[in-house]
């Protein structure tokens, strides 16, 4: 068997406290929190990394043109929400835009490591969600999105990016139950 090979590793993508508690935070970023701890804590048991991609944003970032500014690079909206707090053993990269691709340096992390499969959870669905999709789709990596672990404003907006995802990406759409039974039956 090749090393690595069917390897995963779960994304938390910006579960910061500006889009949690803060500046644009929902009920329904909140509500997330314990299933994604669930499923965080299900991934380091069987071995998967766990790799949390962050807004960071620094003055003159395209995003900041049109949210306003939010999630700065060092400021407390910027910071992963408490209940979420990584552990040692897991990445943290830093974003400037919607993608956790773009320029992060995750997609060497990643390769390093033989994943082939990302989990994407977090927020917020149709925008950080699924560009980070978009790119993980472009770069060869099969998808899975444990619909969840992931929130959007509206659940139209959800609903709706979820199947985006299902149809351009060729993303597996599930419950976190049900990828937790699958890691613990391997």
């Amino acid at each position: 068997m090749i090393m690595g090979f069917g390897m995963k590793a779960v994304l938390v993508i910006d579960m910061i406290k500006d889009f949690v508690t803060g500046k644009f935070g929902s009920p329904r970023a909140r509500q997330i929190i314990p299933t994604i701890r669930a499923l965080l804590e299900a991934a380091r048991r069987v071995g998967y990394p766990v790799v949390y991609v962050c807004d960071a944003h620094r003055p003159g970032d395209p995003e900041l043109r049109v949210w306003g500014e939010h999630a700065m690079e060092g400021s407390e909206g910027a910071q992963i929400v408490d209940e979420l707090s990584p552990q040692s053993e897991d990445a943290v990269f830093k974003k400037h835009t919607y993608s956790a691709f773009f320029e992060t340096g995750l997609h060497g992390f990643l390769q390093d490591r033989g994943i082939r499969e990302v989990i994407l959870t977090g927020v917020v669905t149709n925008i950080c969600v699924q560009h980070t999709a978009a790119d993980a789709h472009f770069r060869g990596y099969e998808i899975t999105v444990p619909e969840d672990c992931t929130a959007a404003v509206e659940d139209e907006l959800h609903r709706q990016a979820l199947e985006t995802m299902k149809q351009l990406y060729g993303a597996r759409i599930v419950k976190s139950t049900e990828l937790m039974q699958e890691w613990e039956a391997q």
